[in-house]
């Protein structure tokens, strides 16, 4: 089957349907294909109903155990790894058949994104369950909790997806292993986790006699084979234990059903992912534990009932690989509260909690594994649980430096590096850290700036001195320099802020490139006090713009202004409270886009402690160092060569927007398109950094795992201050449009006539239901005509054209 050009033609189309987003397509097209069952093979029988022609069908009942093993682990390039990498990890000596545990097959999945192992059964392992976890654990992976049915099939590859085989595969058989594990298989038991007998399992362990036996999850009582896939019809056995915060899990699931979705045919898969993608916030993220709750609903018992018994193992699986948010969502939430198994409020409860410590340590542990030059002398400079923080400042701070430089965005579109920070915190929290930081990283911006600054300075004080002295006055008419400077302050007026813009921009490899204008303040209340008059004002929509560098101009009739159409580009830094925070960005103006175009972080607090004697001595090293680090930022110019990247980050909102349709999170699908940009902006300056002096030497650098480790990490943190901040905010904008657009309720009781009466009817009919006379039914029975909706056939008789009309 592998050498079939039919098999290799639907490969490629399974791919190109995966690359373009169809999955729907990409299902169809893997489920044309040729399957093999690895781990079984099946006894001629009549069929599950027992009508059928004498032939082995795959049914549980009729399995015989072979002794191989599947194992399937999907969805890599989001594990940061490939196929052909994964299994690069198998060590030597399972490639020896000779061993008790061999691998006898390993190819590419379908997809093209998984890799599939076909092994041997050690038999000091266990069962299937336990064999896949032994293995799993040797690459360092988790095992995929779908694949432990004895019956899972594989489907046929191209040769060419096919790394390594052995003929032994073609006739394995391991009577020992159907023997003690085979009447459990056929019994319906092929979601337990089975344990190995005892003394099977002390080998596996190495130890003596007494040791514990392995953990035990026994199959349902009366389990009956369903359709040609095996398995278990109805909930487990002891479903009805299951609860939270002491209410049961059905009410929980009835609920659910109730308010997000009760499937009809065709829409039960989409549905079953939603309802396990929710209950991993009630069942710790166990998989075994949410197919539990899942099997609980009616339509699932339902899809198991008409043979489709893999489903629920298989969407868990995929649900699990998504990454989870850090708080109930709130639809759930709601559920929840409803049936009791939350109060009001816990959601708040439960987002202040993460605000304090949790969301700043745990990113933070991400963080440091990943720090190097120059992000780690970067977050020396913050306080614990401030090291995201310190990324997002200096970040944006060595991207503006990186202005000169471009690379390819995934839409093939020229990309500049454009991140505008927002740091919040209660006063006194330790914010000062970003403006040490911007004192040192943006030194380059600020020596260019110093001889502009001197020439702009000249001009002002010959041109006070000509409207002081006559004699002066007569001199050569004073010409305004055409100077460069880009560092801007909070208390900027419009026109010195276009001319500013105008006037910044530089031949770079030949074409002629606008340069990006900065600002850091302190204290973002200065800013947006501005806004109300005389100095910021109406930069509000400069800001929205210049994420991505759109056009905006000015044209006014004073001769100072400088009139004219600018592209906007322009990064900020700005720390403040989350009181000003309010005042910049509130429910009336949430949904102009701007608490998704700018990077938020909130300081860890430091309630009730006291600052360290002596931590804010200056350090002379470190502050040396990070000034170089922005001159050889300011250095750069040219394409950035960052392609794996792009396509990494490209691949993180892919997945996020699964995430999102799953939980119906119109929020989370808002916020998560443009973290894919500050996902890029913020791991390029740890790229060029940690490889500065292989940069210098060739002008290429190389993007490994970390980097894209990196990478997800700050869209995970992007995503997750935005929605801290602002998520509640948006989805109560999403409720009050939805309230207000709400169409007009009309007078429609000739319509709601029309709907009542049968395909063919009279004019008395018509008249009998409105209570009026005959006469006065015909300008009704003309417009319903006049519509289309109706038809004349004879005199005083109509024919309706569609069943109903609208109300």
């Amino acid at each position: 089957m592998t050498r079939s050009e039919r098999v290799a033609d639907t490969i490629a189309r399974c791919r190109e349907a995966l690359a373009k987003g169809e999955t729907t397509q990409y299902a169809n097209l893997k489920k044309s294909l040729p399957a093999f069952t690895f781990m079984a093979t099946f006894e001629p029988s009549r069929g599950k109903n027992g009508h059928r022609p004498l032939a082995p069908y795959r049914l549980q009942q009729y399995a015989r155990l072979t002794g191989l093993i599947m194992h399937d682990f999907d969805h890599l390039s989001a594990k940061g790894t490939t196929p052909r990498e994964l299994f690069g990890r198998v060590p030597q000596w399972m490639m020896d058949d000779k061993e008790r545990l061999c691998l006898l097959y390993a190819g590419q999945t379908p997809s093209g994104d998984g890799l599939r192992l076909v092994t041997t059964a050690d038999p000091r392992r266990g069962d299937i369950a336990a064999q896949q976890a032994y293995v799993a654990s040797i690459l360092g992976m988790e095992a995929d909790a779908s694949v432990k049915n004895a019956d899972r099939t594989s489907f046929a590859v191209s040769e060419k997806d096919i790394f390594y085989i052995n003929n032994l595969i073609f006739d394995y058989q391991d009577d020992e292993f159907d023997k003690t594990y085979g009447d459990l298989y056929r019994a319906g038991g092929s979601r337990a986790v089975a344990a190995a007998p005892a003394a099977s399992v002390n080998a596996a362990h190495g130890s003596a006699e007494g040791c514990q036996q392995a953990p035990q999850l026994a199959a349902p009582e009366a389990a009956e084979p369903v359709g040609d896939g095996g398995g278990v019809a109805g909930p487990d056995a002891g479903a009805a234990e299951l609860t939270f915060n002491g209410v049961d899990a059905q009410k929980i699931v009835d609920r659910w059903l109730e308010v997000k979705i009760t499937p009809k045919r065709g829409q039960r898969h989409m549905a079953l992912l939603r309802l396990a993608s929710d209950l991993r916030y009630l069942c710790d993220d166990n998989p075994q534990t949410i197919a539990r709750w899942a099997r609980l609903a009616p339509f699932v018992q339902e899809m198991e009932r008409e043979g489709d018994t893999q489903e629920v193992e298989r969407c868990v699986s995929d649900v699990c690989q998504n990454k989870m948010l850090m708080y109930t969502p709130r639809k759930l939430q709601e559920i929840l509260v409803d049936v009791g198994a939350a109060e009001k409020g816990d959601g708040k409860a439960q987002r202040d909690a993460m605000w304090d410590t949790s969301a700043n340590l745990q990113y933070e542990a991400r963080l440091k594994p990943l720090l190097t030059p120059p992000y780690d002398l970067a977050c020396s400079m913050a306080g614990e649980g401030n090291g995201i923080g310190a990324v997002f400042a200096s970040g944006a701070m060595f991207c503006t430096l990186m202005s000169r430089c471009w690379y390819e965005h995934f839409t093939g579109r020229k990309q500049r590096l454009n991140p505008q920070v927002y740091i919040i915190g209660m006063p006194a929290d330790g914010k000062s850290f970003v403006e040490d930081l911007n004192k040192m990283i943006m030194s380059p911006m600020k020596a260019a700036d110093a001889v502009g600054r001197k020439a702009e300075e000249d001009y002002q004080r010959q041109l006070k001195e000509r409207q002081n002295s006559s004699k002066a006055a007569k001199g050569e008419p004073l010409k305004m320099p055409e100077i460069m400077v880009r560092y801007c302050t909070g208390k900027t007026s419009n026109s010195v802020f276009f001319t500013r813009m105008r006037n910044a921009h530089e031949e770079v490899d030949g074409e002629d490139m606008p340069l990006h204008l900065y600002m850091f303040d302190s204290e973002l209340d200065a800013v947006t006090s501005a806004q109300k008059g005389g100095n910021w004002i109406d930069k509000h929509d400069i800001e929205l713009k210049a994420f991505h560098n759109e056009e905006t101009g000015v044209d006014y009739k004073n001769l100072d202004s400088a009139n004219g159409i600018y592209n906007v580009y322009y990064n900020s830094v700005c720390t403040g409270t989350p009181l000003s925070l309010s005042r910049k960005i509130n429910l009336r103006n949430v949904n102009d886009g701007l608490c998704s175009r700018i990077a938020f972080f909130r300081m860890m607090p430091s309630n009730f402690k006291m600052i360290e004697m002596g931590s804010l001595a200056r350090n002379f090293e470190k502050e040396c160092q990070l000034k170089q680090w922005g001159f050889r930022f300011d250095s750069m110019k040219g394409e950035l060569k960052i392609k794996p990247l792009v396509e990494h980050v490209y691949n993180l909102c892919e997945n996020m927007t699964w995430v999102a349709e799953a939980s119906s999170d119109k929020v989370l699908d808002f916020l998560r398109k443009r973290a894919v940009f500050y996902a890029t902006w913020f791991t390029i300056p740890r790229i060029y950094g940690r490889q500065w002096e292989q940069y210098q030497k060739t002008g290429e650098v190389t993007i490994d795992d970390s980097d894209l480790q990196f990478a997800s990490l700050m869209y995970d943190a992007v995503i997750y201050w935005q929605d801290l901040f602002f998520g509640r905010m948006l989805q109560e904008s999403y409720d009050n449009a939805a309230e207000q657009v709400k169409p007009r309720v009309r007078n429609t009781s000739n319509n709601e006539v029309f709907n009542r009466m049968p395909e063919t009817f009279s004019t008395k009919d018509v008249a009998r239901l409105m209570g009026i006379s005959n006469s006065g039914v015909g300008a009704q029975l003309s417009r319903w005509v006049e519509l289309g909706v109706l038809e004349r056939v004879s005199q005083g008789k109509y024919k309706k054209k569609v069943a109903t009309i609208e109300t």
